[in-house]
């Protein structure tokens, strides 16, 4: 989200803001990079991958990447439109209607994004039989408005962020630390045991839940 809403406050829309193009660098959650196919070994094939570190422990950076859609605007050139369509996500309102003319490209931008978290946080997605994670439902009404059919109801990224770090900063160490799990599963009691346990060291060592980069 940190990521579209600079380039949005520069004036910039990303034009494709999909899974494809959300990436993250584990390479220093592992003893050595991952192979980027065969995800239980190590890069060279040397040997098999180690256990993964806490990103806790080792803060992941994310990225957004594929700019080749993307395109710059004068404030003085507002309100800005651009004639649909464009991008991978094929389900944007504004592009579907028969004749589109030209939309808001920033407001397609939050909606994509908010597709992007109902199907990777909320719903999962049933064609590739992938359940979302349990403990997520706090960004429904969040997401909610960034998916609205009315483009002109969809929040500005600047207020995506702020909402949402309001929403977070309610939040205690029982809900911050809790395990992320699938919707379909269980932990088991001596995991449970095992994890709080780790936890409650993290704890009594001061390292915050949400670790800064």
């Amino acid at each position: 989200m940190a990521g579209v809403t600079f380039v949005h406050e520069n004036h910039i829309i990303h034009g494709d803001c999909k899974s494809d193009n959300i990436m993250a660098d584990t390479a220093g959650l592992f003893d050595s990079p991952p192979h980027p196919s065969k995800t239980n070994m190590k890069r060279d094939f040397s040997g098999k991958l180690s256990k993964p570190i806490s990103r806790t422990l080792k803060p992941v950076k994310y990225y957004l990447i594929d700019f080749g859609l993307s395109e710059i605007y004068r404030p003085e050139d507002a309100p800005f439109l651009k004639q649909p369509p464009w991008g991978g996500d094929k389900t944007v309102r504004e592009h579907l209607i028969l004749d589109a003319p030209p939309c808001d490209p920033f407001a397609v931008d939050v909606y994509c994004l908010g597709n992007y978290l109902t199907q990777s946080f909320l719903d999962g997605r049933d064609e590739l039989n992938w359940p979302p994670p349990q403990g997520f439902e706090f960004m429904r009404e969040l997401v909610t408005d960034m998916v609205s059919k009315d483009s002109a109801k969809r929040p500005l990224m600047s207020e995506v962020i702020t909402r949402f770090d309001e929403i977070v900063g309610k939040f205690g160490d029982r809900k911050l630390r809790s395990p992320v799990i699938p919707n379909n599963e269980r932990y088991r009691f001596f995991k449970t045991v095992a994890h709080w346990s780790k936890q409650l060291g993290r704890m009594a060592r001061r390292i915050p839940a949400i670790p800064m980069i």
